[in-house]
């Protein structure tokens, strides 16, 4: 018995629910990814641990005062233990697989080995029972483990047949284990692309999220392109010249991922790396075939519009002043730009010499841009001492486009000189510039 499971620390509600189909005569086990995962220490909520019973759906819900019917018809139901959801699934065996997703029919069944062998790859056809202290290993998934190794269980072909979205877990796993591919679980990729074709897009943009924020997540796009798997998730990107997919590769393995962004950065910027090189309409094309979460598309489409400072071919364009590096920031974004320079800094480590050149230029930037962001300066209208119904008081307007023209007006000044953000500064330059636009004040009819 691997030490790992040994002293593995359950849920209690976990326990619980083996306990009781335990005395029940229904022997259950912990079985697949949540084996794995004890197995290399990470931790899983009550929610992620996945027990297995020869009980039909039937037997468990009336073990138990709580059960949720979650996909009775595959023998699936959840137990709720106190706040905590526990999900039980029968033993199964499956027909034919005839859309490359899900099975023609579900038949249950009591054999263990007989319901792991239907699993993906052996690291995730494990079982474990913390009650009877067994560990069950049917396929040789703990030697794959201490190999690093992703394997299918049986014949590659067969499983990956079965499941489109097979192929792309097992690139998945490779970029966040650190594993690398079994020969012939690797070789039988090729021949499985059109049955990862029939996966739905928001199954590969779940897998694809995962995969571009991994810690191994370079070795494994390679392995998307080696494999054909890149002209599924990315197209627009495999239909790049060889030179210019490999350039892609590089930036998005390289950047780095500034320490004081949100959780969804990483997906940004490693989209945006993937997608520099793709002319713009085709990259936001394949985000929006992936549908990707709305805002993920808008982010990446707001930083592949800046993309030309790096990579254009017109050299580097960048702002010195004080001035023009607020206004720099004030276009892009104070949220945006800490990931922009991260990719412009990738792109030109990984282009021509002429590029790698100017890379003191672009890393000088860069530090006055962070130094600028340190310092908060007023850098969008929100961010002035006047608001919009503070201007309609002072020049007695109603709401409408001159109330936006006016706080552009502000802005652009404070962005000139930020100690100007106070409100008896702003009122006077406000008095000044409306009376300036005398005869007629710009948009006073409203909107």
């Amino acid at each position: 018995m691997p030490a790992a499971v040994a002293r593995a620390k359950i849920h209690p509600a976990v326990l619980h629910v083996l306990r009781v189909l335990d005395a029940a005569g229904q022997r259950s086990w912990l079985v697949g990814g949540a084996v794995r995962d004890l197995l290399l220490h990470r931790v899983r909520p009550a929610a992620d641990l996945d027990v297995a019973t020869p009980a039909t759906p039937e037997v468990v819900a009336s073990l138990f005062p709580r059960v949720i019917p979650t996909g009775v018809e595959h023998g699936t139901v959840t137990v709720l233990v106190g706040g905590a959801k526990v999900e039980v699934t029968t033993f199964r065996g499956e027909g034919r697989y005839v859309d490359g997703r899900r099975p023609s029919s579900v038949t249950f069944h009591t054999d263990l080995d007989e319901d792991l062998s239907r699993r993906d790859f052996t690291m995730n056809a494990l079982a474990w029972d913390p009650i009877g202290r067994e560990f069950r290993d049917p396929f040789g998934g703990l030697a794959d483990i201490r190999r690093r190794l992703v394997r299918a269980v049986g014949d590659p072909a067969a499983r990956f047949g079965e499941d489109g979205l097979r192929p792309l877990r097992a690139v998945r796993f490779a970029a966040q284990l650190g594993y690398r591919l079994e020969a012939r679980t690797r070789a039988a990729i090729p021949a499985a692309v059109p049955v990862v074709r029939l996966v739905s897009a928001e199954r590969v943009a779940a897998e694809m999220t995962k995969l571009v924020t991994a810690r191994h997540a370079g070795p494994a796009l390679r392995l998307l392109r080696d494999t054909g798997l890149l002209g599924v998730v990315l197209g627009p990107l495999e239909k790049l010249p060889g030179a210019a997919v490999s350039h892609a590769l590089d930036v998005a393995e390289a950047v780095a991922v500034p320490d004081s962004t949100g959780p969804e950065a990483a997906i940004v910027l490693r989209f945006s790396a993937l997608l520099h090189a793709v002319p713009p309409v085709d990259a936001m094309q394949a985000l929006v075939g992936l549908r990707l979460p709305n805002r993920i598309v808008a982010e990446v489409g707001a930083m592949l519009r800046e993309r030309g400072c790096v990579g254009s071919g017109r050299g580097y364009a960048l702002p010195d002043a004080a001035t023009h590096v607020r206004r720099w920031l004030s276009r892009v974004g104070p949220g945006r730009a800490p990931l922009l320079l991260a990719l412009w800094d990738a792109d030109a480590r990984h282009l021509g010499a002429r590029s790698r050149a100017a890379l003191p230029a672009l890393r000088r930037f860069r530090s006055r841009a962070l130094r600028v962001l340190r310092a908060r300066p007023p850098l969008a209208a929100a961010d002035l001492a006047l608001d919009g119904r503070a201007v309609m008081d002072v020049v007695k307007v109603p709401p409408g486009r001159a109330v936006g023209l006016a706080l552009r007006h502000l802005l652009d000044r404070v962005l000139d000189d930020p100690g100007m953000n106070t409100r008896p500064a702003l009122e006077a330059e406000l008095r000044a510039w409306w009376e300036r636009s005398a005869a007629e004040p710009p948009g006073t009819g409203g909107d």
